[in-house]
Order: C-alpha cells, then structure tokens, then sequence
C-alpha cells in the first residue's frame, strides 16, 4: 500500500488534470487542506513537496501555493560518464544558435572560465532542446580558442553534433581530456527568460573544460539547467 502521502499526491495531481483547480488558483494552506482531507500537515506537505518537483504548483512564502501547470513537467534524465555519452546526448538533442561574437576575457570573465587576463575567444551563446522542437534543456554558452573558433564559426550554426567534433574534422584539433564541475545556481534573468523559467528559480550549472593532446584548453562551455526539467545520473562501481 502506497504511504498516505503518495496517495494525498496523486489525488491533487488528479484532481488539477481534471480542471477541479485551474492554472492560478490558489490552494487551501496547509492547515485547511490537512482539515478537509482528514491528515496531519506533514502529510499535507509531503505530498505538496511531490506536486511542486513535478512542476503543478509553486509555492512562495505570503503569496501561497498556486497550480502552475496542469500537467507535470518534461523532465530529461541523463547519465553522461563519458565521451561517447556526450556523442549521444547531442544526437538526442538539437542546438539553437542565438548569438556568437569573439570576445576578450576581462578580469571577471577570466576568473569564471578560469583562464588569463586578455585571452581571446569565440562565445556561442545557444539553447538546447530536445529533437523535435521538444521543450528547452538548457542555455549553453560555448568559448572556443580564438584561432579555432574562426575556423568553425560558419559551421557552428550549420551542423549538428559536438563542438568538439567539428575542430577535429576543421581544424584537426583531437580533444582527448574533458573535465567537468557542476553546482546549484539561481537562474539569471537572461537565461529564465530562454528557458522560461523566473529569474532566481533554482538550476544546474554544469562546466566543461575540452583540453587537446598538449593540454591547452580549446574549448570550454557552461551549460544552466532549469532545475524542474533536468536529472543528472552517474553510476559508480567498484
């Protein structure tokens, strides 16, 4: 038998698919609901908790909780743990190109992409979605070494596939190391509004450094992901 709270879940989710609470309204308190559904209000909350990850409802301290959508919304789960993942995932995706322009590192830019002072880039600056005009994945913005980046740039907005696989069939630059870092970030207005998201609404960042057989960083990109509609997995053995 599901927990009270699971149930409690489904129900509400029910009950907003069936138009019982349109987009906007606003739901009884905590208190109220627990009262008329005749639980205590940690069950109250437990069930809202599931609501809200998927997307129905938002919940705002004063302002109440309110249904934003009637149904839940796409996720896009991913386990990405090596080269081939990447291949993949751009297969299963498509870029959108709003903007490229070759860019020099101030001291701010320099301490984000962890480069020097000066250096020389490309940005592309895009947004992912899934193939098929699918609901937006992410903001991306891609810096490419300033030399490689004018020798792709006309392919960029062209092809499909990685980045990376473009300065190795171009430019015959082979990206045999890439490091990556994620952390929880607070979307920028610039981004929320691409992904349609709010400004501040919770995300994913994720950064990849793409190095060469020497070691030089060629390619770098900083991928923000809305938090409601992106699972990252990694498995680990040993």
């Amino acid at each position: 038998m599901a927990a009270r709270y699971a149930e409690l879940a489904q129900t509400i989710v029910k009950e907003i698919a069936a138009g019982q609470m349109a987009v906007g309204d606003r739901l009884p308190s905590e208190v109220e609901m627990a009262g008329q559904r005749g639980v205590s209000r940690a069950t109250v909350r437990a069930a809202l908790d599931i609501v809200e990850s998927l997307g129905l409802i938002s919940r705002k301290r004063r302002s109440g909780t309110r249904v934003e959508a009637t149904a839940p919304t796409p996720r896009y789960a991913r386990s990405i743990a090596t080269v081939e993942d990447l291949v993949q995932y751009a297969a299963e995706t498509e870029r959108h190109v709003k903007h490229i322009e070759e860019v020099i590192a101030d001291d701010a830019l320099a301490a984000r992409l962890g480069c020097r002072p000066g250096q020389r880039w490309l940005n592309v600056r895009m947004l992912r979605t899934e193939t098929g005009a699918g609901p937006a994945i992410c903001w991306t913005e891609v810096y490419l070494d300033a030399a490689i980046g004018r020798r792709i740039r006309r392919y960029v907005r062209q092809e499909k596939g990685l980045i990376c696989d473009l300065m190795q069939e171009k430019c015959g630059v082979v990206i045999v190391d890439i490091t990556q870092s994620m952390r929880a970030v607070k979307l920028e207005a610039r981004m929320a509004q691409h992904l349609g998201c709010e400004p501040d609404d919770a995300a994913l960042e994720i950064r990849r450094h793409y190095k060469d057989g020497a070691g030089r960083v060629c390619q770098i990109t900083i991928s923000t992901h809305a938090g409601d509609r992106f699972e990252y997995g990694l498995r680990l053995t040993r």
